[in-house]
Formats: structure tokens, sequence, C-alpha cells
């Protein structure tokens, strides 16, 4: 089974992926995806940290979220690690794929995301969708059947809030079994964008309350614990908001499991004992270092490779 969580190219993102490549804990089976959307030194940097350290690593060569597949002249081009064998490159289906991008050779992997039943249709006629080493695609029954060949799945798990709604309505709640089930549907991958959604904004957009997001199994079901600041009421005041929230998860991560208490976690709850605040980037850096850093542990225990 390989895990591939997906993440958005945005600077904490890749923060939080070379700070775990620096590390060197995430097994074989678990291999980051990396949608560029900034042309940003941190993205070089992250593919570097990971050929480095002899660690399998995604790039999608065609990203479609965001401006920065129009930007010609690239100051900070990951591309040089290309040849790279502990580098994969991905391709996203689109109309404008061409079959060479999708071949894989004996020393570079490919891997091709496709989300949209009509391309995939026109794909499999066209005979590309053997080409790929690897294929991910949404789990749906139609395009299952469609399919004869090794897939992977591809969710987005990740609940945002709406309208008046807000974190604090589910503070627990279940995240994912993917690995689980995997084997039922017939998959031999699984792929989710972790807890940061797949929903993608250039300047993201303002929250009422500030609320740290932890992941944790329980049994062999990854869950997700919310901590939300009690004031809500207005935008203002950050700062307050994420001592109201980060005090509600040091009071929490003491009764919990050893494997729950990982270094990003325990450096999250430390921001309580010394009463500093980081900056929200800081926070999802460790959030999402956390959430790796706990698959890595699961992985390790249950698919060993």
């Amino acid at each position: 089974m390989i895990y591939f969580p997906y993440f958005r190219g945005r600077q904490y993102d890749l923060l939080a992926l070379k700070n775990i490549a620096q590390q060197h804990i995430l097994p074989r089976n678990i291999i980051p995806i990396i949608e560029p959307v900034r042309d940003i030194r941190a993205l070089p940097q992250t593919v570097a940290a990971f050929v480095e350290h002899d660690q399998p690593l995604v790039v999608i060569a065609n990203p479609t979220v965001s401006d920065y597949a129009l930007t010609q002249q690239k100051l900070y081009d990951w591309r040089p690690y290309a040849e790279n064998p502990n580098l994969i490159v991905g391709h996203i289906l689109t109309p404008t794929t061409i079959p060479g991008d999708l071949h894989a050779t004996p020393t570079q992997q490919t891997l091709l995301v496709a989300r949209q039943y009509d391309e995939l249709v026109a794909a499999k006629h066209a005979e590309w969708l053997d080409d790929p080493t690897y294929l991910l695609v949404p789990p749906e029954a139609r395009i299952r059947q469609l399919l004869t060949r090794p897939t992977g799945s591809l969710f987005d798990h990740a609940w945002i809030p709406e309208h008046d709604r807000s974190y604090a309505d589910i503070e627990d709640g279940f995240f994912s079994e993917d690995w689980q089930t995997a084997t039922w549907d017939g998959y031999t991958s699984v792929s989710d964008y972790t807890i940061g959604g797949a929903h993608y904004s250039e300047h993201g957009y303002p929250s009422r309350a500030v609320t740290l997001h932890l992941t944790y199994f329980a049994g062999d079901q990854l869950r997700i614990h919310r901590f939300v600041s009690d004031d809500r009421d207005d935008y203002r005041h950050p700062k307050e908001k994420f001592f109201q929230a980060v005090a509600k998860l040091a009071a929490w991560l003491p009764a919990q499991p050893a494997a729950v208490q990982t270094p990003a976690a325990l450096a999250l709850a430390d921001y309580h004992v010394t009463q500093h605040f980081p900056g929200l980037g800081v926070v999802k850096r460790l959030s999402l270092e956390h959430h790796l850093q706990t698959m890595a542990g699961y992985f390790k225990e249950h698919y060993p490779c």
C-alpha cells in the first residue's frame, strides 16, 4: 500500500515537507505530491531535500490551480532534479496532455492524476493509461469499472464549514480509513489532500476563529481533533484566539497515547507554556508535520516496506 499525500506548493506546505525530509522519517511507501502554485525558493529547496535524503517525491509538471504554469521564466525551477530516480514527475490529465508526458522510462517514474470520467474514457480509448507508473482517480464506481490496471484513489476528506457554521460544531470526527478499505475496492494506493483540503485560494480567506487541526489514530481509523478558539465574533485578535485554541490542545495532548504526542504536536503545545504566538503560518506547518509524522508511524507498523 502506498500513500500519496497531496500538497499545494504554498510556502508553509513546502517548509513542512522540507522539515519532514530532513528528519528522514517517511517510509518509502509514503510519497508526497507537490502541485506547484508559486515560483518561490522553497520549491526547489524542498525537492532538493527529498533527493538528498534519498526519499521519493512527486512534482506535478502541469499544475492547474494557479498561474504558476503560465510563468514562462521560472526564477526557482525544480526541473534540474527531474532526472533523479527519487523524483516522480506527475501530470494532471487535461485536454492538452500528450502521451509522451506519461511514458515511464526504466530510470524515471511518472504519475497521472485523472479527475474527470470523460477525460479518462478518452485517455483509455487512446491507450494512454498503461503508460504512467501510478494512476490516481476519484473513488467512483463507474471509474473503477472503466479501469483494468492497478490504480489509486484520490479523495478530499477535509471538511470546510460553510455559512454560519464553524469547526466548533464538530470538534472531533472521522477523517479517513482509505488504506483499510482500498483493497476491497481494488486500489493499490491512496491519496488525499491531507488536512488542508482540495480547495485552493490564491490569497486565503479570513476566519472568525483560530482552529488547530490534529489527526490521530483510534485503532485503524484516522480521526481529526479541532481545537477552536472561544472568541468567534469577528476577524480581529488572532494572537489572543490562538492562545485560547492552543490552551485546549495543551490540556488534551498529555492524556493521549505516545503515538499522538509527535514532535510537531509537542512543539505546538509548548506555545501555551511560553505564551509565544509564532504566526498562523508556523501553526499550519506544524499541523502538517504532525500529520506526516502520524502517518509515518502508522505505515511503518502496518505496511512495512
